[in-house]
């Protein structure tokens, strides 16, 4: 990592509260120059990778994400068979393998994104054929109801992470758990039921995960990527418009500021409805310095980035405890050497499928 500096660290604090600022109104909210904005964000977009990314409500342009983990009693050539057709498919977008879990079970954690046609059955189709034998996978999935970012720079000087320890992060997160209902679920998005999709609106949406702030030109060059002719600016403009005042909700994504550690804990119900432990973890997840939230019916991941000296065991078992017993919990180091994909692969495969079809 690098150490940032008291204006890095104060301009990339401000937007990770309000991740939807533009260097105009940053310089309004720091006093400061444009110019002197400008600097810095290029600073922080070359050393730390800045990007202002979108959190969408893919139910809006017609797909479903789906989520779930496949459990194996130790090394698993099934398993490994499971992880290699994951990585194959051009609809899913994560595939992770867990490295070390508290259960030491091996996992494979996956999430894809599903047109509902007929590739959303064929995909389903394909999760029960692992779970049938001659492969008999444990295999646990629901179709995501809600996703939400986190960034917490106030527990950052700029170099050290000053992570709360187990009793007050317990304490922290188990009190939120009586106020659930009027905790404010900032950056939450809700997924819509999923129509049908139309190639348009998941161009927009894809270019607008990538870059909030992504504009006509860029967007003109992703249509032409893709073998189409893109409409004129000025109709560009009001597409991204509207997709992000419909769709999208704003946030940070930083690299490069020592959280080094890929920590993922999977929490199951067997009441399938979003549990009451999901919900708080949507409201309170920024008690951690940098986090991911999905549920659904039955199923919760929580997506954890913490700095390497944490040790993973004590952090797992204050997750359990305030689980509650009416969960299954699997805490898991991540490999983290296995990259996700983005909507944009997604949706070129779509079009490539259009196109020849």
């Amino acid at each position: 990592m690098r150490t940032m500096s008291p204006s890095e660290l104060r301009l990339i604090s401000r937007l990770a509260i309000d991740s939807s600022l533009r260097q105009a109104g940053l310089a309004r909210d720091l006093h400061v120059t444009r110019s002197a904005v400008n600097q810095i964000w290029q600073n922080l977009e070359r050393e730390n990778g800045l990007k202002i990314r979108g959190n969408l409500d893919y139910g809006k342009v017609g797909l479903q994400m789906v989520f779930g983990w496949a459990i194996a009693s130790e090394e698993s050539n099934i398993l490994e068979k499971f992880h290699r057709w994951l990585k194959s498919s051009k609809l899913v977008t994560l595939a992770l393998q867990s490295l070390i879990s508290s259960t030491f079970n091996s996992l494979v954690y996956f999430e894809a994104l599903l047109p509902l046609d007929s590739q959303y059955g064929w995909f389903q189709n394909q999760i029960d054929r692992f779970r049938k034998k001659p492969y008999s996978l444990t295999l646990y999935t629901c179709d995501c109801s809600k996703i939400s970012y986190h960034l917490n720079l106030g527990l950052f000087d700029g170099t050290n992470w000053n992570f709360p320890e187990s009793f007050r992060l317990e304490a922290s997160i188990g009190a939120a758990r009586g106020y659930v209902d009027i905790l404010p679920v900032v950056g939450t998005v809700e997924q819509s039921s999923p129509s049908a999709p139309i190639i348009d609106g998941l161009i927009v949406a894809a270019a607008i995960e990538s870059d909030y702030n992504t504009d006509a030109p860029s967007l003109a060059s992703a249509y032409s990527g893709l073998g189409l002719k893109p409409s004129s600016d000025r109709t560009l403009r009001r597409r991204i418009a509207r997709a992000r005042k419909k769709l999208a909700a704003p946030y940070v994504e930083i690299s490069n500021i020592g959280l080094d550690q890929h920590i993922m804990v999977s929490f199951r119900d067997d009441v399938l409805k979003e549990s009451v432990f999901s919900r708080v973890l949507h409201a309170q997840a920024s008690t951690f310095p940098k986090a991911r939230v999905l549920s659904g019916p039955g199923l919760t991941l929580l997506d954890l980035e913490v700095p390497s000296n944490i040790n993973w065991l004590p952090l797992s078992q204050v997750m359990s405890g305030l689980a509650g017993n009416s969960s299954e919990i699997c805490t898991f180091i991540a490999n983290q050497r296995e990259k996700s994909n983005r909507l944009e692969s997604v949706v070129s495969y779509l079009a490539s499928r259009a196109s020849s079809g």
